[in-house]
């Protein structure tokens, strides 16, 4: 795959709000990643149909729309089947403060948990592996901020809560998600 980038929170947040989709740049990449990881396929607009439901009620995506978030799902994809550990969440940036990192970060993780949902896996058929990731990801779900706590404290708590979901994320994507379609190289006649 092409070496393109995430884009960046704000960006996408501005894309969104011109383009009239109601999700937050978190949730729309958290579905598209947990969608990924659940075996979506990446080589077809199968991710279409699932996101018109949840960022814009059902209405087909318009054109502006739809590549923008076509964008958003080929750098995921990208950085999921890059083959190393370099999947980013997208997230506000880290001059926001921790408490709105935080809600983007649940925002996320339950917009991944529910994009693996739809891709109707059957729990009694996941890996001990997968289904410890999927109770982490679940427990995270449920994290707050107290603002009352150390917010440097917090702050380095959250930075490995984040880290932690990454790697819960590559590990449902290495067995459950759905490997590009390759094109074969024509075999080509040796000359003896």
């Amino acid at each position: 795959m092409s070496e393109i980038t995430l884009p960046t929170y704000q960006a996408v947040e501005s894309a969104l709000k011109e383009q009239g989709l109601a999700s937050a740049p978190a949730e729309l990449h958290g579905l598209l990643s947990g969608m990924m990881c659940g075996g979506l396929s990446v080589d077809d607009d199968s991710w279409v149909g699932p996101v018109c439901d949840y960022a814009n009620e059902g209405e087909p995506l318009t054109d502006g729309a739809k590549v923008m978030v076509r964008t958003l799902f080929s750098t995921t994809a990208n950085e999921l089947f890059s083959g190393g550990f370099e999947f980013s969440l997208l997230m506000p940036d880290d001059d926001e403060p921790l408490t709105v990192r935080a809600d983007a970060l649940t925002e996320w993780v339950n917009s991944f948990i529910s994009g693996l949902g739809l891709m109707d896996l059957q729990k009694n058929q996941l890996s001990d592996a997968v289904t410890e990731a999927l109770a982490d990801l679940q427990d995270i779900a449920q994290l707050g901020i107290d603002e009352d706590d150390d917010m440097e404290e917090q702050a380095a708590l959250f930075e490995q809560v984040v880290e932690h979901v990454r790697m819960c994320v590559l590990s449902c994507h290495s067995e459950l998600g759905q490997r590009p379609a390759v094109e074969e190289p024509e075999e080509k006649p040796t000359l003896h």
